[in-house]
């Protein structure tokens, strides 16, 4: 996949980058990463500028901007030469990023979920670094809602989770620019059997096999 095509605007008035492989999700799951795109949407500047903002060593930067780069997350705004070379300076393409809200297999077999995972772990670094004096949970913290618990659900219990959950979404969901009094927000949704069911699930589906071919031994017999 063209990495470029990988990561698009949702519309052309949106500031929003929908990024859909994993790689360019990669490329996001980083604090510092995070921090010079967040220095470069406001405007175009140099690895020296940005070093000197966030008071880090170029070299270390250098390294940074190359996957960014390469990730089609910034590029080149402007050159110039200063005592014989060339200097660039560098914008984000794009004021925010999220991932494509998708839900099916492929997320697994693309590497989405993990790369997904660390992007959200960078995330809530910064998010905790800049929560200041107001509680977890509370509405005017940088991490509102967090929480993490367990459910008892049948078949029934589950679609009606899922049609919840999906209806947030609907609700709050933004993808353009963000409207006039509100904050933007990423959450992550995630619900999964814990491990004691699985062991049971994973020995319910290695006996079927056996039961099968018992059966059909009989029917040859």
């Amino acid at each position: 996949m063209n990495r470029r095509a990988a990561a698009t605007r949702p519309d052309p008035d949106a500031d929003a980058l929908v990024i859909k492989d994993a790689p360019t999700l990669k490329a996001l799951a980083e604090p510092v990463r995070l921090q010079i795109l967040m220095e470069l949407s406001e405007s175009p500047k140099t690895v020296k500028e940005v070093a000197a903002t966030l008071e880090m060593g170029t070299t270390r930067l250098y390294y940074h901007f190359k996957i960014l780069e390469k990730a089609g997350l910034i590029r080149v705004a402007g050159r110039r030469m200063v005592s014989g070379i060339e200097e660039r300076s560098y914008r984000a393409t794009a004021t925010s990023w999220m991932a494509a809200p998708e839900s099916n297999p492929a997320l697994v077999e693309s590497g989405l979920i993990d790369a997904l995972l660390e992007v959200v772990r960078a995330e809530l670094e910064l998010a905790l670094g800049a929560q200041g004096d107001v509680p977890l949970g509370e509405p005017g913290s940088a991490i509102p809602v967090i929480s993490f618990t367990r459910l008892a659900l049948d078949n029934d219990d589950v679609a009606e989770l899922q049609r919840r959950v999906e209806q947030v979404m609907l609700d709050f969901a933004e993808l353009g620019p963000v409207p006039e009094g509100k904050r933007l927000y990423h959450a992550l949704f995630a619900g999964y059997q814990a491990p004691i069911e699985l062991r049971t699930r994973n020995e319910e589906a290695s006996d079927a096999p056996r039961t099968d071919r018992g059966a059909r031994s009989k029917e040859k017999s």
